[in-house]
């Protein structure tokens, strides 16, 4: 049996893909964090556990992703335009405004933007059955294969082609709804506001960047072990305040 001190260095090995993996699961990152140290503590109370550290890993997200998609089934408060509503109410936050101003011309900027494709995918992903959603992210980002997905999901093969299929449609006619419902010229409404915040104007921030969802996609697989800036992990409060309803 793996002893504890292995157990302890797997789990800070995985770490940054697992918060990575259920913040994007559950849109909402201290809910993430809470999720991942209750895997950390089945993992050091688990009686067996595999020797292999890819198997490790795969439990790992077999247990956080259980607890998501239980989280996400107690929770089910999201609402189409929350990202709407957490605009507005960003606009109207002295504070996160002052923030927001004080990171104008700096190169974080351009990160900041980047970053806001990846949150606005987790966001969207909202729309989904969260099997489906853990699906996409496993086999997508995570580069779980067909059948080590089906395993940690405790789906079958065939169960896991059809989420990935019927989730890949869905977020494309998604993402094309979003835009016929908030966009500007072709522009994502939230990027040429995102960069409101910064630079007053009404210009795209990410002229030029694919934004298709294989696009996305390739985005957070290159970022899958990068946790949320300091920007965004401020408007991810702002977030819980809407969800929560809090004044």
């Amino acid at each position: 049996m793996i002893d504890s001190e292995a157990r302890a260095a797997c789990y800070q090995r995985c770490l940054p893909e697992l918060v990575c993996f259920a913040t994007r699961m559950v849109a909402r990152d201290v809910i993430a964090e809470e999720l991942v140290q209750d895997a950390a503590i089945r993992l050091m109370q688990a009686d067996a556990l595999p020797k292999d550290e890819d198997q490790v890993r795969a439990w790992l997200f077999r247990v956080v992703s259980n607890l998501a998609i239980d989280h996400l089934r107690r929770h089910s408060t999201w609402r189409e335009l929350v990202l709407v509503e957490t605009r507005e109410r960003a606009g109207a936050d002295a504070s996160f405004l002052s923030y927001s101003s004080a990171l104008r011309g700096t190169p974080e900027t351009r990160a900041i933007a980047r970053e806001h494709l990846a949150v606005c995918f987790a966001c969207t992903l909202r729309n989904l059955p969260p099997n489906h959603a853990a699906a996409i992210l496993l086999r997508e980002v995570h580069g779980f294969s067909i059948g080590e997905t089906a395993e940690i999901l405790s789906a079958s093969a065939v169960q896991v082609k059809n989420w990935l299929q019927y989730g890949r449609r869905t977020l494309e006619d998604r993402y094309g709804h979003t835009c016929a419902l908030v966009a500007k010229q072709g522009v994502c409404h939230q990027c040429v506001e995102l960069d409101g915040f910064f630079n007053g104007q009404s210009r795209d921030p990410l002229a030029g960047t694919d934004r298709s969802l294989d696009a996305r996609l390739a985005l957070l697989r290159e970022t899958r072990e990068q946790a949320l800036g300091p920007w965004h992990r401020r408007m991810m409060r702002l977030v819980d305040d809407v969800l929560e309803g809090a004044g």
